[in-house]
């Protein structure tokens, strides 16, 4: 009798948890919306194969939660289900996945095609942690007639095929053919509300994307991706786009990425054969490193292909592949360059509201990118006004780092500065802030090489070396650059944490670092290089995206060596091997943490008796390739002093952490002029330094006892 009441009772306490993992096949739109509105975490409701035209598919599921079981919407086979006619999907909740569907041939009108929410209202529910996989959407289209071949009519309608609301969503693994429409591609919204001190950072990853065949021939709205809108550019938005291909377009809006939020990054993603390039257009912080922009065609008649174009402060733009660009093939006074740096209708100061045009683009990062066999004007230029815009941009930018490129010119220049200032200060307004400014271009570069036929172009050769470079034969999907650049970065230390020790290929870089995006000496798998459509899109492999080691630090406190390091994109890793040295290069494992998907790790050494100790990180994947990290130095406290700051960037405030510091000590801040603007005595322990008053830019912190430098670091003044 026990036993059965025992039996019962779990049979009882199990029975939801059964009910909860349900399967369902439906075949019409009504069930369809009824089971995904009552589904439960674990439920999967898969769609017969066949052709529909149902119109709006909307719906909102309130069961899920960000660590839920998935709720599952999918086509019983891969693209066996074709959305048609005037079909579109709206779906909101949490944790809800939409996989395996095609649209093809249809025309959604104004309405998005899909949308991370459940409706079209302002207060419809949005998508938070959800995801949308294995999707194609081929010519789905507002006008059938194919604008990729002939110019649209005025009343074309404009769409969008997906658009994010929410937060915390992903995109992946999805292909989009024959967009001829206007509207973006795809596009991340902000809230509105209260803007900006309502906005929120929305945290999307789109990822392992193919697009092919961009043909909108009527100017503006032609981007595949826009991240952000002009309106709501000083949101935070913390997206990420990497690994994506995008190829064989042919639209008149020349930004294929268009970013229009702050504190996105795009990286790893492949550019093939098409007209337009990356554009920071409008937002602060963002980076772009990873990326392959290749031109492989023979033609080299203009185009509108470029590479990076840099508007607004404090873009950071690095281990960049750039090949075989047309742009500006016998013009200076277009901005269709490998990278061009914008001038701006105001400079970018303070926490400003937007403007429709263009901010300067002040304190941007400009390293270790290789330029090859570019077809020019110029490979890089510095100062636009918009000649080809009509728009006045008087304010040039200031406080440029150009650092370790490669600019190898098959014809034109390497550089473009615009010298000019004006004569008198130029006067705005910007949200009631009235600012003067005749500053001429302002940049520091350093350890720059280059080999161009019209020369450097500039009267200024400090920081650019001219080089005989010769490419080597393809390999890995790029050309790959002459032994010369080996070791001959300027300052590798100083950029460490820029580029985390990682070259374009994911290769630990080796110091003194190479210059240019791959390391000639670097060690390690080559985990990224230029995609081709078997790699990404509907249907491709579901590859694990290689861990991004974002940090790696440590501190030594009475004898203990404290470790910590960051990850993203932890989805392959089996641990992580902690290496220890007291030279350099003898190196003996220590530790192994076991990687448990997480962002944060930290280990310590409790057996520090050496003045100098020497740690790296061994990443181990699951199927046994692995990288290594860069090394780090850890000097024991008694031994030499040392320093940190944070925030970085800062405003207003930097605090120091210092240790060991000897009497006669102080810091002195120095700006990318190597002019000392601050100079202040310090102890052991933190202290505090008032920047406020100080210009916004690139600055270097140094430390002295009495006249040594003891060491130094560079740091961003302002947002």
């Amino acid at each position: 009798m026990l036993v059965r009441y025992i039996l019962t009772f779990v049979i009882l306490i199990t029975l939801p948890c059964l009910l909860f993992a349900t399967n369902y096949t439906v075949s019409t739109k009504t069930n369809l919306v009824s089971k995904m509105t009552a589904a439960k975490p674990g439920d999967t409701i898969t769609v017969s194969n066949g052709n529909y035209n149902w119109g709006a598919i909307t719906f909102s599921n309130s069961n899920g939660t960000s660590t839920s079981k998935w709720i599952v919407l999918r086509a019983e086979t891969l693209s066996g289900v074709v959305f048609t006619g005037n079909t579109f999907l709206q779906f909101g909740g949490y944790h809800i996945m939409v996989t395996g569907f095609k649209f093809a041939n249809g025309n959604s009108g104004s309405d998005d095609v899909i949308q991370f929410r459940g409706g079209s209202g302002g207060i419809s529910p949005y998508a938070y942690y959800c995801r949308l996989n294995n999707i194609t959407i081929d010519n789905y289209n507002s006008d059938t007639t194919g604008y990729y071949l002939s110019p649209p009519a005025a009343t074309n309608t404009l769409n969008r095929w997906v658009t994010f609301y929410g937060r915390h969503n992903r995109m992946d693994h999805c292909t989009f053919i024959n967009k001829f429409n206007g509207g973006p591609t795809i596009a991340v919204i902000y809230d509105s509300a209260n803007y900006p001190i309502g906005g929120y950072s929305t945290f999307h990853l789109i990822d392992s994307n193919y697009f092919k065949g961009r043909g909108w021939q009527g100017g503006n709205q032609g981007e595949t991706i826009r991240v952000g809108l002009g309106s709501m550019s000083n949101n935070d938005g913390y997206n990420i786009v990497e690994h994506n291909l995008f190829q064989y377009g042919n639209s008149t809006d020349p930004e294929i990425i268009s970013n229009k939020s702050n504190l996105n990054t795009y990286r790893y993603n492949t550019f093939r054969d098409l007209d337009g390039g990356i554009t920071m257009r409008q937002g602060r912080y963002n980076t772009v490193n990873g990326n392959f922009i290749i031109k492989t065609t023979t033609s080299k008649v203009r185009t509108a292909q470029y590479g990076i174009r840099l508007i607004d402060k404090g873009q950071k733009v690095y281990n960049n592949y750039i090949e075989g660009l047309d742009g500006n093939y016998n013009s200076l006074t277009t901005s269709d360059c490998p990278i061009s740096i914008y001038s701006g209708q105001a400079p970018a100061v303070g926490y400003t509201v937007p403007i429709p045009g263009y901010y300067s683009a002040d304190s941007c990062i400009i390293a270790f990118n290789t330029i090859v066999n570019c077809y020019g004007g110029a490979g890089m230029a510095i100062g636009y006004n918009h000649p080809n815009k009509g728009v006045s941009a008087p304010f040039k930018p200031q406080g440029i780092i150009i650092a370790n490129n490669i600019i190898s010119m098959a014809k034109g220049q390497a550089i473009d500065v615009d010298t000019s200032s004006e004569v008198t200060p130029i006067t705005v307004t910007v949200a009631g802030i009235t600012i003067s400014d005749s500053l001429p271009v302002t940049y520091f570069a350093e350890g720059n090489m280059y080999s161009a036929p019209s020369k450097l172009g500039i009267t200024n050769t400090t920081g650019f070396n001219s080089q005989k470079l010769t490419f080597g034969t393809r390999a890995n999907g790029i050309l790959p650059p002459p032994s010369l650049v080996s070791g001959a970065a300027i300052n590798s230390i100083n950029y460490n944490s820029l580029v985390g020790n990682i070259d374009a290929w994911g290769k630990t870089r080796s110091a003194p670092y190479s210059v240019g995006s791959i390391e000639v000496n670097g060690t390690g798998n080559i985990v990224v290089y230029p995609l081709d459509s078997t790699m990404v899109g509907a249907g491709t492999p579901l590859i694990p995206l290689p861990v991004s080691l974002s940090s790696f630090t440590g501190t030594i406190t009475n004898g203990i060596a404290s470790l910590n390091w960051k990850v993203e994109n932890e989805v392959s890793m089996k641990e992580y091997q902690l290496e220890y040295s007291s030279n350099g290069f003898s190196f003996t494992a220590v530790s192994t943490v076991i990687a448990k998907n997480k962002a944060i790790y930290s280990f310590q050494n409790k057996d520090i008796s050496s003045a100098k100790n020497y740690y790296r990180l061994k990443l181990i994947n699951k199927d046994g390739s692995y990288v290594y990290s860069g090394i780090i130095l850890l000097s024991a406290p008694e031994v030499s002093a040392n320093i940190s700051l944070y925030p970085n960037p800062a405003i207003g405030f930097v605090t120091l952490s210092a240790s060991n510091i000897n009497p006669n000590s102080h810091i002195e801040l120095t700006d990318f002029r190597g002019r000392c603007i601050l100079k202040q005595e310090i102890v052991s322990g933190i202290t505090r330094v008032n920047i406020q008053g100080v210009a916004v830019g690139m600055c270097n912190l140094a430390l002295y006892e009495g006249n040594k430098r003891i060491m130094g670091m560079p740091f961003l003044l302002g947002k």
